[in-house]
């Protein structure tokens, strides 16, 4: 097996065809061209994540800290009501294309309403931030 460290993303796209997509990295070894399915990217999604995952545990193995989330900030914001489901649905949207969704159920929903006013009170201009 040849190992090669992905130094930068270069570029992510689709292929002319529609069935498949295109990641260009530069590497230890220069650039490279990864081509994949669709299906394929989820796979490859999910492995990421996996990794992500098994290095946070081997680091709490070692008595290391865990590596800190770089938060992401919504590019946007979805609300919508579940009618069956009795919950409130916030959908945010985020730069990289992804989305999260938060679903309330109905007998927090006045709860979250309360703290969300509460929340807005406190960061207007010249009001105290302190608890």
């Amino acid at each position: 097996m040849k190992r090669i460290v992905m130094t930068q993303i270069v570029r992510v796209g689709s292929l002319s065809d529609g069935q498949g997509g295109v990641l260009e990295v530069q590497t230890s070894d220069g650039p490279l061209e990864i081509r994949f399915t669709y299906e394929d990217a989820e796979r490859l999604g999910a492995a990421l994540e996996a990794a992500r995952s098994r290095i946070q545990d081997d680091r709490a193995r070692s008595a290391l800290p865990p590596i800190a989330e770089k938060p992401k900030l919504a590019a946007s914001w979805e609300t919508a009501i579940d009618p069956v489901n009795q919950v409130a649905v916030v959908r945010a949207h985020f730069p990289d294309r992804t989305t999260q969704d938060t679903r309330i159920p109905r007998g927090e929903i006045a709860q979250v309403a309360e703290f969300l006013n509460h929340a807005l009170r406190r960061m207007e201009p010249g009001s105290d931030m302190r608890q």
